[in-house]
């Protein structure tokens, strides 16, 4: 009774009442959130239907037109040998098959073939007047007709009967890769061309109850489009109804497919959004009943606040997430790699700059995995492209072994590196989905193994002078995949053997990532596994190559470290002068440090604000503006930057400089009115390339170093500009040490030089 007491003051209390009362509500919201995503998914889907059955309708108009087009060669036969008509006719009633051929003349008498009945002759007059008729005769078959000429004149009407059993053989509509039913029905819903290998039960269906009760909202959709979809719930399951027009007839097209046919992979990007908000609100439920029960003692009510406040905003999370989370991931991603790239210019030391080199291969690949997930084009359409690039096969086989290596080393994991010398030194793939392919693979492996190794194997064999096949092997000694489990292993969100891996982390989506992954390169991941003792996954690319073999993957690797990553500006430009906004100090302080060496004059400004009061004083060459900015962002400085007609920038070329890279922002920018566009983290030979096309040529002096070893300093879009600049530059070198020698430090001399361009300016 006591407990009893105590367990009913807690409910009584008004916090607690607040805080059921809220579980109660994200249940609810949960529930109407779950319904939204479906009801936008079918509303997406059924237009995807729409569309998919609109192409099918113009397929088969352009089969029905290609027969109607093929009578009328005939027709011209005819017209051209008009002393030959019962031979001509004869050679082509003979070479018609199962289709029925007539010749009328213009009286309306049978000239040869067969006759058409009395009562359906009139649809045979708009051929007398010129027009190709394609027609349907109910009980008799497609009726194709066109007029014969006699000089300008028609003198007979050629036609053609497909006989009403053979439609579906002639012409069957397959739709969604034959996995959906579709048939050709007149305006009076007559079958006109079956359902492709239809069953009794595929008949019965379409006309079914389910069905019927929703085809009269669909052919009330075609009044104002050529197509329309529905969702229809039936015994047999979900599926999506869709009626056509097929264009040039008098007919539709209509037919029925699976929702999850339908809906591709769209299912499961529900499933997953419904399995998060079920996390988030079990997690939350558990957070309050704790606090329910024990609210009472140690008043927590701040806290409940904060955890009410925190769910309210996990629920605003809708169609802005990716472009949000792009912005705030790649801004420290930024900092991170542009001080990195400082790290590398600005040091000698081997080892710290072998740990720079990490920093970046690390940071890269965080930026890669990055882009995929919030590449939300891609997740809409369920599309993947490989990108083909030439790569180096010893940079690839370091940055796996780099990431992995840890992972095994804090489980005490002995991690085993076999890759054939012989490996040509340069291959021609996509390198990035190769080595996610692997890194999903040998992290299973890592995470699976408990103790023992886990080895990972390159090997090759030439297929001919320009391509190799790369086998990649990882074997494990870890506990093995059951043969009954094998199956789950390629299922999206399975996991296999629950209770002995409840401790594991993961979404099981790995490995069937890879082996889509795989599908786009022509392969296929295979597997020998012994539950208890371990598994072997491999796989076999083919990849362009070159002739030179590797050698040693970390010996190759560490001679290309200094002359790869070595430094050097690509230009200098001492008069130029530029102005870089941003609302983050750090990230104006990376994009000035990573021009430092090229002489440029860089003003910062933080903030839109402060910017336009200084593009209101001074001119620049170029301005790079954030586009997420509090207050007022980069589009908005933007617009009021081109509608000031007292700005001396109004007209200069302004690029955004910002986080968010998903599919389409780039055009977006361009139409809201930037020149050009640049992503973060910065690339510095990107920028520095950037700066070559938008800075005045004669205020840029093109480097003789190579920016980075192999690669060739970019050309400005005017080159005898360049020409003449770097010639001048040459020229007057002897005189500018000259005056380093009398004013003093090269700052000293930069300062005079600069304050010289301004007053000659000016």
């Amino acid at each position: 009774m006591k407990n009893n007491s105590k367990l009913y003051q807690v409910l009584s209390n008004p916090r607690s009442a607040v805080n059921i009362c809220f579980i109660i509500v994200l249940l609810f919201v949960g529930l109407l959130l779950n319904n939204r995503i479906k009801t936008l998914l079918y509303r997406f889907t059924e237009g995807q239907v729409a569309r998919q059955a609109e192409t099918i309708a113009e397929k088969t108009s352009e089969e029905f037109l290609t027969e109607a087009v093929s009578l009328g060669y005939r027709a011209e036969i005819i017209q051209q040998n008009p002393d030959r008509l019962d031979k001509v006719f004869e050679a082509m009633s003979n070479a018609n098959g199962n289709m029925i051929l007539g010749l009328v003349a213009n009286d309306g008498s049978l000239v040869a073939g067969e006759a058409l009945p009395q009562n359906e002759m009139a649809r045979l007059q708009p051929s007398f007047r010129g027009n190709k008729v394609v027609n349907y005769i109910d009980g008799l078959g497609m009726l194709f007709s066109c007029p014969v000429y006699q000089s300008e004149n028609i003198k007979y009407v050629l036609y053609e009967i497909c006989p009403q059993d053979k439609l579906g053989e002639r012409f069957s509509v397959s739709c969604f890769d034959g996995m959906g039913k579709a048939l050709v029905i007149s305006r009076d819903e007559s079958i006109i061309v079956p359902f492709e290998n239809a069953t009794q039960e595929d008949i019965e269906f379409f006309y079914g109850a389910e069905i019927s009760a929703v085809y009269g909202d669909l052919l009330a959709g075609l009044e104002t489009s050529a197509s329309a979809a529905k969702f229809v719930n039936t015994p047999r399951g979900d599926h999506y109804v869709f009626a056509s027009e097929i264009p040039e007839t008098d007919f539709y097209l209509s037919g029925f497919v699976e929702s999850e046919v339908a809906a591709e992979g769209a299912y499961s990007i529900v499933l997953l959004v419904g399995r998060v908000f079920e996390l988030i609100t079990l997690l939350f439920t558990i957070g309050s009943v704790y606090l329910i029960i024990t609210s009472g003692k140690i008043r927590e009510n701040d806290e409940l606040i904060r955890a009410k406040q925190i769910a309210e905003e996990a629920s605003r999370a809708k169609s802005d997430f990716l472009a949000n989370m792009s912005h705030e991931i790649r801004t420290p991603i930024n900092a991170i790699l542009g001080m990195d790239e400082l790290i590398i210019r600005e040091y000698d030391d081997q080892t710290l700059r072998q740990y720079a080199l990490n920093i970046r291969n690390a940071g890269n690949t965080l930026l890669t995995i990055i882009n995929d997930i919030l590449d939300f084009s891609k997740i809409e359409s369920g599309k993947m492209q490989l990108v083909p690039v030439e790569y180096d096969t010893a940079l690839l086989i370091y940055d796996l072994v780099n990431m992995i290596r840890p992972r095994a080393e804090k489980k005490d994991l002995t991690f085993i590196v076999r890759a054939d010398d012989h490996i040509p030194r340069t291959l021609f793939g996509d390198n990035i989905r190769l080595k996610q392919c692997v890194l999903n693979i040998l992290t299973n492996a890592v995470k699976y193994t408990e103790t023992g190794s886990v080895t990972l194997t390159f090997e090759y064999s030439i297929v001919d002078l320009n391509y190799i096949d790369l086998r990649v092997s990882v074997k494990d000694t870890g506990i093995g995949i059951k043969q009954e489990d094998i199956d789950k292993l390629f299922t999206p969100f399975e996991r296999m053997d629950e209770i002995r891996n409840r401790g594991i982390e993961g979404t099981g989506l790995g490995i069937s990532i890879v082996t889509r992954l795989l599908a786009l390169m022509g392969s296929t991941l295979e597997l020998n596994s012994e539950y208890g003792k371990g598994s072997d996954f491999f796989f076999t690319v083919r990849q362009e190559r070159d002739q030179r073999p590797m050698g040693s993957y970390e010996s190759s690797l560490l001679q290309d470290v200094e002359s790869e990553y070595e430094y050097h500006e690509q230009f200098t430009a001492p008069t130029a002068r530029i102005l870089i906004v941003d609302d983050i100090e750090m990230n104006l302080s990376v994009a000035a440090g990573l021009l430092k060496k090229t002489g440029i004059m860089i003003d910062t400004a933080l903030g839109a604000k402060p910017a336009l009061e200084m593009t209101a004083r001074k001119e620049y060459d170029v301005l790079f503006i954030d586009d997420r900015m509090p207050g007022m962002g980069g589009i908005e400085m933007l617009k009021a930057l081109r509608n000031d007609p007292d700005d001396p920038n109004r007209e200069k070329p302004c690029i955004v400089l910002t986080a968010n890279a998903i599919a389409g922002a780039k055009d977006k920018y361009i139409k809201d009115g930037f020149e050009d566009y640049l992503s973060k983290p910065i690339d510095a030979a990107e920028l520095e390339k950037m700066l070559l096309r938008y800075l005045p040529s004669e205020k840029v002096v093109i480097s003789r170093e190579r920016t980075h070893a192999g690669e060739s300093p970019v050309s400005h879009d005017t080159g005898s500009a360049l020409g003449s600049a770097a010639a001048a530059s040459a020229e007057t070198n002897e005189n500018i040490e000259q005056l380093k020698e009398f004013i003093g430090s090269d700052d000293k001399l930069m300062d005079a030089v600069q304050q010289l361009m301004m007053h000659t300016r000016k």
